[in-house]
C-alpha cells in the first residue's frame, strides 16, 4: 500500500509539474512574442540596436560615431534612439541579423531566443541528471523537479521581456552556460571561445570570466580573448581601433548617465538601486561583486559545480550592472533550490512567498502608485542566493575536498 501512494504521489507532482510547464509556454507566447498587456508596443524593438549597428559595420561605417548612428536609426528604424552601447565584439550577432530587413531580423533574433531558451533547459536537465536519482521514488521526484525548474526558466517574466525586446541576455546566458559545462569537463578551448562570444554582455561575462581566472584556467582564458579579438575583427578593419574599442569605452560614461541606466530608473536592478530608492547614493559596488566571487570560489568545494554559474549570475544582478530582465538565466537554480527543500514544507513555502515576490509584475506594483516595492525583488533574490548558499551546502562534500587538499 506504502508503494501505491508513493506512486500515486509521483504521479500527481508529475501531472501539476506538466501542467505548470504548459501554463508556462503558453505564458511566453503570450507575453513574449504576442504581445499580451503591452500597450501596442513593437516586438524586438530593443533588437533594432544591433540591426542598424550590423548595416553600418556592413557598409563599413561607425556605429560608435553617435550622430551617424542616431540618422541610421531614423532612416532604417524610423526611431529616434540613444547610442550604441554594445561592445564591438557584438558584430558577429549584429550582422548576422542585418543580413535582411528588420522583419528577417526579428524571425531571427525571436528564433535565437527559442533556442538559448531551450539549451538552459537542456542545461538544467543536464545538472539533475548529472546528480542522480538514490532509487524510483527519487527518480520520480527529480523528473517532477526539472519539470517544475524548466516551467520556470520558460514562464517566468523576465524570459518573456527579453523576448519581447529581443534582448540578447538569453543569448549570451546559453553561451556562458555552455562554457561552464564544457569547462566543467576540462575542455577548456571551446569553453573559452563560448567565454569570448559571450562577451558582448560584459555585465553577464565579466564575473565568469574572473571565475575561471581564480581557477587558474589560463588556455580557457586565451581562447576567450582570442575569440573576443576575432568577433572584433570587421569593426576594427572598418575603423580601426580608435573607432571601435576606443570609441565604445568613451561612450560608456553618455550611456551610464542616460535616464534608462540610472541607478532608480526602475528597470536598473541591484542592491545599488535600492539603496538610491532611499536616498543613499553609492559608488559603483563592482569591487564587492568581486570580493563576493572570490569568496564563493574559496568555498565552492561545498557545492555541486554545475550551479554554481546560477550564483555568479545573482551577484552579478545584485553587484554589478543590470537591467531587471538581466534576472532570467539565473532561475536555473530552481532546480537545486526544489532538490533541497524536498520534504522540507515551510522552508519550500517560503522559496515560493520570495519567488513570487521576485516574479510579481513591476507594472503592477507602479498602477497602485507602489512603484517602491518593486524594490522588494533585490532583497528577495538576496534571500534566495543566502538560501542556496546554506541549504545546498554539502559538509561531506567540502570536507572530502578538505582532506583532498591536505593529503596532496
Amino acid at each position: 500500500m506504502a508503494f501505491v501512494r508513493v506512486g500515486q504521489n509521483s504521479s500527481g507532482r508529475f501531472a501539476m509539474a506538466a501542467g505548470l510547464l504548459v501554463l508556462a509556454v503558453a505564458a511566453l507566447v503570450a507575453f513574449g512574442f504576442l504581445g499580451v498587456g503591452r500597450g501596442g508596443g513593437i516586438y524586438g524593438f530593443d533588437m533594432r540596436y544591433i540591426h542598424v549597428a550590423g548595416e553600418m559595420w556592413d557598409n563599413l561605417r561607425n556605429p560608435y560615431d553617435a550622430a551617424d548612428f542616431k540618422a541610421h536609426m531614423k532612416s532604417i528604424a524610423d526611431f529616434d534612439s540613444e547610442i550604441f552601447a554594445y561592445p564591438p565584439n557584438s558584430a558577429p550577432l549584429a550582422m548576422v541579423l542585418s543580413i535582411g530587413d528588420l522583419d528577417y531580423a526579428r524571425l531571427a533574433m525571436g528564433a535565437l531566443n527559442i533556442a538559448s531558451i531551450l539549451f538552459l533547459v537542456l542545461f538544467l536537465c543536464n545538472g539533475a541528471l548529472k546528480a542522480g536519482a538514490i532509487d524510483a521514488a527519487d527518480q520520480a521526484r527529480m523528473r517532477a523537479d526539472i519539470l517544475f525548474a524548466s516551467a520556470v526558466v520558460i514562464g517566468n517574466p523576465f524570459t518573456a521581456h527579453v523576448v519581447w525586446m529581443g534582448q540578447t541576455t538569453l543569448v549570451a546566458a546559453a553561451l556562458l552556460m555552455g562554457c561552464w559545462l564544457l569547462a566543467d569537463r576540462r575542455r577548456d578551448i571551446l569553453a573559452g571561445v563560448l567565454l569570448g562570444l559571450s562577451a558582448f554582455k560584459p555585465q553577464l561575462a565579466l564575473l565568469v570570466g574572473l571565475w575561471f581566472l581564480l581557477d587558474r584556467r589560463w588556455s580557457l582564458l586565451l581562447a576567450a580573448a582570442a575569440a573576443t579579438l576575432a568577433a572584433t575583427a570587421w569593426p576594427i578593419i572598418a575603423a580601426g581601433i580608435e573607432g571601435s574599442w576606443i570609441a565604445w569605452i568613451r561612450s560608456l560614461g553618455e550611456y551610464s548617465d542616460s535616464e534608462f541606466n540610472t541607478a532608480t530608473f526602475r528597470h536598473v536592478f541591484g542592491l545599488r538601486s535600492v539603496l538610491a530608492s532611499a536616498g543613499i547614493e553609492t559608488p559603483s559596488l563592482m569591487p564587492l561583486a568581486a570580493a563576493s566571487v572570490l569568496l564563493l570560489y574559496l568555498i565552492r568545494d561545498g557545492y555541486e559545480n554545475i550551479w554554481l554559474i546560477a550564483a555568479i549570475l545573482i551577484i552579478s544582478a545584485l553587484l554589478f550592472m543590470a537591467h531587471d530582465y538581466d534576472l532570467a538565466p539565473a532561475a536555473v537554480i530552481t532546480y537545486p533550490l526544489l532538490r533541497a527543500a524536498r520534504g522540507r514544507r515551510t522552508l519550500l513555502a517560503i522559496i515560493a512567498v520570495l519567488a513570487c515576490i521576485l516574479f510579481f509584475p513591476q507594472r503592477i506594483w507602479e498602477r497602485l502608485d507602489l512603484g517602491a516595492v518593486a524594490r522588494s525583488r533585490e532583497l528577495a533574490l538576496l534571500a534566495l542566493l543566502a538560501i542556496y548558499l546554506v541549504i545546498c551546502r554539502n559538509p561531506i562534500r567540502s570536507a572530502a575536498a578538505l582532506r583532498t587538499g591536505r593529503s596532496a
